[in-house]
């Protein structure tokens, strides 16, 4: 492999391992690696070995929206060979695919988004769909592509296509034929400890003989977890059959977590609480144990359920209140966590250093922003009503930048598949309940060469210490708030139950704890 191929960018061990093992297969694999070991540029070797190997010409790339970009610059820096880069968005679909890869392109890469899957064709008469647009259209445009070339279909982010009764997973699936190797690439293939049923589809796509003989997504998920009837649903109630399970995937897949990467840089985790007062420690006491809160301006602010009382004191803990609808009014009633903040940014401008700030809500991020003009500190933005080609500009001037420079992100938007790691800080500012959205978010900066601090500014006693204990547990933070409300109460006990806990984080040895700072 290594006579024939050179790497234009050198991998790392764990990319090393992966690339022999992909190649040695006869149809691809799953590679199952945290976000952040470089599964991007794993894949894009993968690429140049199989062509060089198997003169193999044509490649589909299925990804989310907002890292299309990020493969059309990867493959550009990875690459040894003229790869002839196809995006096929939105705008791209409107015209057909070459038929050919003609010269002087050795390769040519389709980049399309799972979107791509779900637009249904054409309201007839009748009122079905028509097949000769929307996803079939796409679909049977594809297979014409592909023609009788062999080619190679990747799914970027893959258990995007987990739900088996999806029109994404289903289409998807039915297109496995076209291509003769396939490749999976995640580093979350279930979205939930042991839940195998997440898997199904993928391996569908990837090598249906593996599991043919458990039969079909009922049977693999009774065959591979306990379910309870409530009556008006099924339950997962736990997995089985595990060690059978797990020796399947093996076969199919290399998997690697970022603490086995020892080439990889280290990670510090550094807790800073922050004492919050006044005005938002009163409206914090009177949610967390009435549901409702008087503002000073005379408005007020309330929940009605404990999910929506949680993402109330959320807010509270960022220094905001918002009103019930249907003015839905955001005020603000606080600056503790703006005032930890902004040391941080000055030291980070004194030392030219880049950060990348993590804020939940609209308010907060709004707030930030000012912050760092305040400060006449370079901000760029990823969130909520961004376009797609802004956000790619502003990640493309963020890593460019050489100076001291903050990139702000909602993690709902900025969690998948985007490169920040020319920051080696990130600083959490609101924590967010999903625990895949904050491990992908976290893993933005995760490939940055020199080592990674993560600081996470928490109301001290307050649910900002229950989110990130779940968090890092990789827990369920609905059923934790639900069955213990009591959590939410500032107090004491929620901090001694947290720093008990220590032992049980991700990414430190049992019995270490991060640095706390007060």
């Amino acid at each position: 492999m290594g006579k024939s191929y050179k790497f234009r960018t050198k991998p790392y061990a764990h990319q090393w391992r992966a690339l022999k093992k992909m190649v040695r297969s006869d149809f691809g694999l799953a590679l199952l690696m945290d976000p952040r070991t470089g599964k991007t540029k794993t894949c894009i070797d993968y690429f140049g070995v199989m062509h060089a190997k198997h003169g193999l010409k044509k490649i589909l790339v299925i990804c989310p929206p907002r890292v299309m970009n990020v493969w059309l610059e990867e493959i550009h820096r990875h690459c040894p060979y003229l790869v002839d880069v196809i995006m096929w968005d939105r705008e791209g679909r409107k015209k057909s695919l070459p038929r050919e890869v003609k010269a002087p392109f050795d390769l040519q890469v389709v980049i399309v988004n799972y979107q791509a899957f779900v637009t249904p064709g054409k309201r007839l008469p009748s009122g079905r769909r028509s097949k000769a647009s929307g996803r079939f259209k796409f679909r049977a445009e594809i297979k014409k592509w592909v023609g009788d070339d062999d080619a190679l279909c990747l799914l970027d982010e893959s258990h995007k296509i987990k739900s088996a009764s999806g029109k994404t997973a289903r289409m998807i699936v039915s297109m496995r034929g076209y291509f003769r190797w396939r490749v999976l690439a995640t580093g979350t293939v279930v979205t939930k400890a042991n839940r195998a049923h997440d898997i199904y589809m993928q391996w569908r796509f990837l090598n249906p003989e593996r599991f043919s003989d458990v039969g079909d997504y009922d049977d693999f998920r009774m065959h591979y977890g306990r379910w309870v009837n409530t009556g008006e649903y099924q339950k997962w109630t736990g997995p089985r059959n595990m060690e059978e399970f797990h020796k399947r995937v093996h076969r199919d897949s290399f998997a690697v977590h970022r603490e086995d990467c020892f080439d990889l840089p280290e990670r510090d985790d550094i807790i800073e609480l922050v004492d919050i007062s006044g005005e938002t420690a009163r409206v914090y006491d009177e949610m967390a144990n009435k549901m409702v809160a008087d503002l000073q301006n005379g408005e007020i602010t309330e929940a009605s359920i404990a999910l929506v009382q949680t993402l109330r004191l959320c807010q509270i803990t960022g220094g905001t209140a918002t009103t019930p609808p249907p003015d839905k009014e955001t005020y603000r009633i606080g600056v503790e966590k703006l005032n930890a903040l902004r040391p941080h940014l000055e030291n980070a401008q004194e030392r030219a250093e880049k950060l990348v700030v993590c804020a939940r809500f609209k308010a907060d991020l709004n707030a930030i922003a000012a912050l760092c003009e305040d400060l006449g500190l370079p901000c760029w933005q990823l969130r909520g009503g961004v376009k797609r080609k802004d956000s790619d500009r502003f990640i493309h001037e963020f890593r460019k930048h050489d100076d001291a420079g903050v990139f702000l992100m909602q993690p709902q938007s900025g969690s998948l598949g985007i490169d920040l790691s020319t920051a080696a800080t990130m600083i959490w500012y609101s924590l967010i309940p999903s625990f895949v959205d904050f491990s992908q978010s976290c893993d933005r900066i995760a490939l940055s060469r020199t080592s990674t601090t993560f600081i996470y500014l928490l109301a001290k006693g307050t649910v900002d210490e229950v989110l990130y204990y779940v968090l890092r547990n990789d827990g369920d933070v609905v059923k934790a708030i639900t069955s213990s409300p009591e959590k939410l109460l500032r107090s004491t006990k929620s901090r001694k139950a947290l720093l008990a806990s220590k032992d049980k984080w991700r990414g430190h040895e049992k019995g270490s704890v991060p640095e706390e700072r007060n």
